[in-house]
């Protein structure tokens, strides 16, 4: 059989309303698509990572809290680049004659702008020709044929209409041209990274990112033994004390993380080791833990100033000092140090993320909430991961916020669990609806700025409650300070 597409010098092709010109310096791309997850070279994943696509600033996105992506366009034509000039496509008045290198099975596919499949077939070239009827009433429009062959695929752009379907464009001409896209992946504190598409779908990626070493994380010499030991610190000529927990699986010859624990008003270090529930998840990881002691309140013990309450020491030097006393002795990445606090611990916690975001990546309080007294100076840094639990039978820090006068001459006004939230996600510059509530209660902003997240899971009924650290913690490891 003669193959009526060999031997012409210029293939004339019927020109459709939707066709896109291909010369001028115009780069051509149609129809392709990229998703994976972006992580480090531990495996943790990492959030707010920057994704734009090369010689392109109009294509960008983030990766999410958990490091995926998604990025794409449908947008003008795409050939693939690949294929020898040996294939070829047209319409005719059955329906379409496709030129191709090679004999045997092609697998044809057409699609609409959005991905979506419209018909599908498969038929075989004989001879270097195949020949296809296609299906009435596939509407009017821009569409994507694609033909999958045992050696790869070819790509296309036509139209459908009335008339049948046709070629959008000279597809030698656009072959020229085409490239499929190069992403770049950038996150302050990593090294630059780019991947380069070979073929106009791609899922599953993984992308790894490295560290810049710009933080020096020289482990000390001497390996810090496991077990507890009471430290003691001058902060502004006031003595203050901390319990610093080695657990057994620190192994002191890499960077573990840093968690600093505040415990309840009227409770201490020993205390919140004993109650917090993120210890039994960050020992078995080889996390260290710092468990500070608060100062006296004027009539429930001790406790931590929040700005209005609860006493007059300056905790944020101490959380300071603590961190930067734990760096001498253990060998902790210092972008990966996260606050969690229980009842005032979390006011303590919210305090920390709103005035010591230079040395907190993420923080997760509970049973507290911001104040009148102290929102208006909450002015963090940079955006921050928050993950709050709160109870909506709570009888200590009602869900729905109000006055509390329980500490002596320090009365106080809560802004309640979800004013609380709502005034995190416009610290963080958070856009749209936060999720809704999932099994667990919890509820999230996940397009923030700097890719961070601020969730509040809420438990029904309970009471004044601790938070669920195997939500948190898995949630609070995955981000770093930029």
């Amino acid at each position: 059989m003669k193959n009526p597409m060999r031997g012409e010098s210029s293939i004339r092709l019927a020109v459709a309303t939707c066709a896109i010109l291909v010369g001028g310096g115009v780069r051509p791309s149609w129809g392709w698509s990229a998703s994976g997850t972006v992580k480090n070279t531990s495996g943790t994943a990492l959030a707010g990572v920057s994704v734009t696509v090369q010689d392109s600033a109009a294509i960008a996105t983030t990766t999410s809290s958990s490091g995926m992506f998604t990025i794409g366009s449908t947008t003008g034509l795409l050939l693939d680049p690949t294929t020898s000039a040996a294939w070829g496509v047209r319409s005719s008045a059955s329906g379409l004659e496709i030129q191709s290198p090679v004999d045997g099975p092609l697998l044809l596919s057409l699609l609409d702008g959005s991905g979506r499949l419209l018909w599908n077939t498969s038929v075989q070239a004989r001879n270097g020709l195949a020949l296809v009827s296609l299906p009435a009433g596939l509407g009017s429009g821009a569409a994507f044929l694609r033909v999958r062959h045992p050696g790869g695929e070819f790509d296309a752009a036509v139209t459908t209409g009335p008339e049948g379907v046709r070629v959008a464009s000279h597809l030698a001409a656009a072959r020229a041209l085409a490239t499929y896209p190069v992403l770049n992946f950038s996150k302050s504190g990593y090294r630059d990274t780019s991947y380069s598409m070979t073929m106009a779908t791609a899922t599953g990626l993984s992308i790894t990112m490295g560290d810049t070493g710009t933080v020096a994380m020289t482990c000390p010499t001497a390996k810090l033994a496991s077990g507890d030991q009471t430290k003691t610190l001058t902060v502004k000529g006031v003595s203050r004390t901390y319990i610093l927990h080695v657990p057994s699986a620190y192994m002191g010859s890499s960077s573990v993380p840093l968690v600093v624990d505040y415990h309840p008003i009227g409770g201490s270090a020993s205390g919140e080791e004993s109650g917090s529930p993120f210890k039994a998840l960050t020992d078995a990881e080889g996390v260290i833990t710092a468990y500070p002691n608060g100062l006296a309140s004027p009539n429930l013990g001790q406790a931590w100033n929040v700005e209005g309450c609860c006493t007059t020491a300056d905790d944020t030097d101490f959380a300071r000092a603590v961190v930067a006393d734990v760096e001498k002795v253990a060998c902790i990445n210092t972008k990966r140090v996260y606050a969690v606090g229980f009842s005032m611990g979390g006011g303590m916690t919210h305090f920390s993320a709103c005035h010591l975001t230079d040395i907190f990546a993420a923080a997760s309080p509970a049973a507290f909430d911001l104040t009148q007294q102290n929102e208006t100076d909450c002015k963090p840094s940079r955006p921050i991961t928050m993950v709050d639990f709160r109870s909506t039978g709570d009888p200590v820090v009602a869900y729905a916020g109000g006055h509390s006068a329980l500490v002596t001459g320090m009365a106080i006004d809560f802004l309640g669990a979800v004013g609380t939230f709502q005034k995190w996600a416009a610290l963080d510059q958070c856009t749209g609806s936060p999720s809704a509530a999932d099994a667990n209660g919890c509820s999230t902003y996940s397009t923030c700025a700097g890719g961070v997240q601020v969730t509040l899971c809420t438990k029904q009924g309970g009471g004044h409650d601790y938070g669920n650290a195997t939500v948190a913690w898995p949630i609070l490891k995955m981000y770093t300070l930029p």
